[in-house]
């Protein structure tokens, strides 16, 4: 244990020392939403009647979309990063060289880069919340246990997303391809899938479906994008997102453990 601590604290600064991708999940995730909320208000204050309040829970709610690309992004650039960074850099073979279990070289990478990630998501969930107070007009703000649940719903997005990225980067050894993939995903595949009607219930196993289930007003009925409708639990959720987690992250090790060094 005492010697875990030292490779996670290594995984997290040889991320912190990418001062390129630190700025550009910034400046998509805390950005975001300042933008958003900016262009909002403007809009608001222009013409009340025909825009809504930037803020309250209407904006709140409204605007965790948005969240929801600029953080899945930040997370598939984190993840892949993290998973082909060594590989990349030719230090690998340094770091087998050293005698550390290769198990153990895999696995530190998910905390050391989670250590990162999810700071910069909680600093842009704070302006977000900020936001929708400050811009609420007199609308309903958000409560307690709203705001809980939309954070609990952008930790599931943040780890889900930032774990699949960074297998799929050690399975291929290449950040840039997965990168790629994944944002093919979700921008394409993942929404053929969601109108595929004939699928049935089977559609909760697309990891966005299975994360949305998390979001503040979601109930265990969703409507899919063709507007019939499909049973999501919270327990079929949380399954189908440990399961997405846990096969990223062995299929990461195991190319950890057989690729040559």
């Amino acid at each position: 244990m005492s010697r875990i601590v030292p490779m996670i604290n290594a995984e997290f600064l040889k991320l912190r020392k990418r001062r390129g991708m630190l700025a550009l999940a910034i400046v998509l995730t805390v950005g975001g939403v300042v933008v958003a909320n900016v262009f909002e208000a403007i809009y608001h204050a222009t013409s009340p009647l025909k825009y809504a309040a930037a803020g309250g829970m209407h904006g709140f709610l409204t605007n965790l979309t948005l969240f929801n690309i600029t953080a899945t992004l930040a997370a598939v650039i984190l993840g892949a990063t993290a998973g082909a960074q060594d590989t990349g850099s030719g230090v690998f073979r340094s770091l087998v060289a050293t005698g550390q279990s290769r198990l153990k070289l895999a696995g530190v990478r998910i905390p050391g880069g989670l250590m990162l990630l999810l700071p910069v998501l909680l600093v842009a969930y704070g302006v977000e919340l900020a936001g929708a107070f400050l811009f609420a007009s007199g609308t309903p703000t958000p409560d307690g246990t709203t705001m809980l649940v939309g954070l609990g719903w952008l930790m599931a997005v943040a780890v889900l997303n930032f774990c699949v990225a960074l297998g799929l980067a050690v399975l291929l050894q290449a950040r840039g391809t997965a990168i790629g993939l994944l944002i093919a995903w979700h921008l394409a595949l993942s929404r053929l899938i969601e109108t595929a009607a004939p699928l049935g219930n089977w559609r909760v196993l697309v990891s966005s479906v299975a994360t949305d289930r998390f979001l503040p007003n979601a109930t265990d009925l969703v409507t899919m994008r063709e507007g019939n409708t499909i049973t999501v639990t919270i327990a079929v959720a949380l399954v189908v997102v440990v399961a997405w987690i846990a096969v990223a992250t062995a299929l990461g090790m195991w190319r950890t453990v057989t690729q040559d060094a």
